[in-house]
């Protein structure tokens, strides 16, 4: 009787030590790491096929909410779902842009060349490759692919690169391979073709030119005249994204958010960066949710964190998440 009580210790005791190494394995998945990407791990967001990411400029969460010159985007807003404490990290635009991508400003406080802040970091595009997903940045008013100034006018539309932050991150990749990732730097002109071919992103970067993008150049309008112009260019590019036949096949998205606000004293929520403050980001999926709100506090750490979770990628940087802080934005996201 005694050997057998024994030998029964024993096969439990092989159980126990089987379920810690388990336990330990999937806590081992669930690592975050603050300097690169982390491994795989259990999320709330589902896998999504596509995520369409617009980014406009320089308006509070105020000025476009509730506007009488963007009502397309307040009936989206309405309709499908809106981030109602969401916050810029920085200013000025480019160190939001950059923030976008690679889950830090590193340092950039200014809007100068990509090639003064150039940055030799992962970020959002070789997460994509490695997974064997793809990426395109749409510019509008940039004049050829893989365009390298810094500004430009092509039919009226005024290009920036301070709005274009996959050029800061060139320098990530070995010198042969640069000409390959500028191939993914197209005119905004493109985006229609590739809705209408097999050509379309997994991840597409949407920039409006400078007269479209709600701030721009004083020639292009007044302060009325430029919402006007940038919520008729959301609005069109959305249709164009929801009407192509990719839209109902799968998990979709289509983001619209502000690079920054209105420069001033900005008190935000604590716990997540929000120094470039209060911006308004709608969120419209294909099979998601309709007409919410979601009051929890999120940055553009949080928006890379969900595109992250979305893709199955690990995460970036100041986009890992940590109690009370960063989180991703699951309820906006749910399938």
């Amino acid at each position: 009787m005694g050997s057998m009580w024994q030998s029964q210790a024993r096969r439990w005791g092989m159980a126990a030590l089987a379920l810690i190494a388990l336990a330990s394995m999937a806590l081992a998945g669930c690592a975050f790491s603050r300097g690169g990407a982390s491994s795989s791990r259990v999320t709330s967001i589902p896998r999504y096929q596509h995520i369409f990411l617009i980014v406009m400029e320089n308006h509070d969460y105020d000025d476009i909410i509730g506007s009488k010159q963007a009502p397309h985007l307040n009936a989206l807003a309405h309709q499908y779902g809106l981030a109602t404490n969401y916050w810029a990290v920085a200013h000025p635009s480019e160190p939001n842009y950059i923030a976008l991508l690679g889950g830090s400003t590193f340092g950039v406080v200014d809007d100068n060349s990509y090639t003064q802040n150039a940055i030799n970091e992962p970020y959002l595009g070789s997460q994509l490759e490695a997974a064997r997903l793809t990426w395109k940045s749409y510019q509008q008013g940039l004049p050829a692919p893989g365009f390298t100034g810094d500004t430009s006018d092509s039919a009226g539309n005024v290009y920036a690169s301070k709005h274009n932050p996959f050029l800061n991150f060139l320098p990530h990749y070995p010198q042969d391979q640069q000409a390959a990732e500028l191939a993914n730097i197209v005119p905004g002109a493109q985006l229609a073709i590739d809705l209408n071919s097999d050509a379309t992103p997994n991840f597409a970067f949407i920039t409006p030119g400078l007269c479209e993008d709600m701030h721009g150049d004083p020639a292009c309008g007044d302060e009325d005249q430029l919402i006007s112009k940038g919520d008729s260019f959301a609005n069109d590019t959305v249709t164009q994204i929801m009407q192509s036949s990719l839209w109902s096949h799968g998990n979709n998205a289509i983001v619209i958010t502000w690079d920054e606000a209105t420069p001033g004293l900005t008190v935000g929520p604590k716990g997540i960066e929000a120094g470039g403050g209060h911006v308004p980001t709608i969120v419209i999926t294909s099979h998601g949710p309709r007409g919410m709100t979601d009051g929890a506090a999120y940055n553009h750490y949080s928006l890379l964190l969900t595109i992250e979770d979305a893709f199955g990628l690990g995460c970036l940087q100041q986009s890992c998440p940590v109690a009370g802080g960063v989180q991703a934005m699951a309820p906006l996201f749910a399938a």
